[in-house]
């Protein structure tokens, strides 16, 4: 169907552009986002004209569903702007259809396989980070271990009790090492974050989306909260002379935009078996 290939060919190339984007300077341009979102209407619009309006009410309902969820991961500040915008625009492209069918749940499944292979994404590039700077890293994991003892204990008590039951019930067994794995990942991530996702930037250098790792103060006074900032917040710093804040570095998450839709598209079987073994 011409739609299906004009869609998924312009979202590949949006998105290709945009983790490039991402992954070299962690911001995504404001025009390729807005661009993204005109051309999914705009070939929706088109395509319409001969096969009903229906098609463009689909990407309506894609769009207001993923403002939706935007505005909830920006504003809990759990995603940058950028990151948000192209959501929105993955909801135009990929669409919701009425009436409902097996077709109408493709954005859920996408939505799925974006925390699916986020989560994923972002294990592998904290150990690469970790590996990168492990001079930092391994000063801050022995401190955590260090701050820890008190949950040490409480881990290895539940697993000598996970022993124990497996004994009775054999079912346990793949329960055993849980516990350590939790608490060790829990360790990992926050080793990580505090060892190396935080830097000093100049407030001339800052750009939308970065977060504030900590409050923006001048003589006591509390000029900007911790959250991301927005141009005004930027220009705000600017105005008051303040010349460097604390940023806490995300990972590049829009590359995962890339795998889940490749995904979902092309490999919708091995999906559809992930999804099995999860739930």
């Amino acid at each position: 169907m011409v739609l299906d290939v004009l869609l998924i060919t312009t979202t590949l190339i949006v998105l290709t552009i945009a983790a490039y984007a991402d992954l070299k300077s962690r911001e995504i341009p404001d025009w390729l986002n807005f661009s993204f979102i005109a051309a999914a209407f705009g070939i929706r619009g088109i395509i319409s004209t001969t096969l009903g309006w229906q098609i463009f009410l689909a990407g309506l309902i894609g769009f207001v569903v993923c403002f939706a969820l935007a505005c909830l991961f920006y504003y809990s500040n759990q995603w940058g702007g950028g990151d948000s915008k192209l959501l929105m625009g993955m909801g135009s492209a990929i669409g919701i259809s009425l009436p409902l069918s097996a077709e109408s749940l493709d954005l859920l499944w996408f939505f799925l396989a974006l925390l699916f292979f986020g989560a994923i994404w972002g294990i592998f590039w904290m150990i690469a980070v970790a590996i990168k700077k492990r001079h930092l890293f391994i000063v801050r994991l022995k401190k955590s271990l260090e701050e820890q003892r008190v949950f040490h204990l409480v881990m290895g008590v539940g697993t000598s009790l996970l022993i124990v039951l497996s004994l009775i019930y054999s079912f346990l067994w793949p329960l055993i090492l849980f516990p350590a794995i939790i608490f060790y990942s829990i360790i990992f991530v926050t080793s990580v974050e505090k060892s190396c996702f935080f830097v000093r930037k100049k407030s001339s250098e800052l750009t939308e989306g970065d977060w504030l790792a900590e409050n923006a103060t001048k003589n006591g006074k509390r000029i900007v909260t911790k959250r991301t900032l927005t141009k005004n917040d930027i220009e705000l710093l600017k105005s008051k002379k303040i010349t460097s804040v604390l940023i806490k570095e995300g990972i590049p998450f829009v590359p995962s935009f890339l795998i889940a839709y490749l995904v979902i598209k092309f490999f919708s079987s091995l999906m559809s078996r992930i999804l099995q073994a999860i739930f």
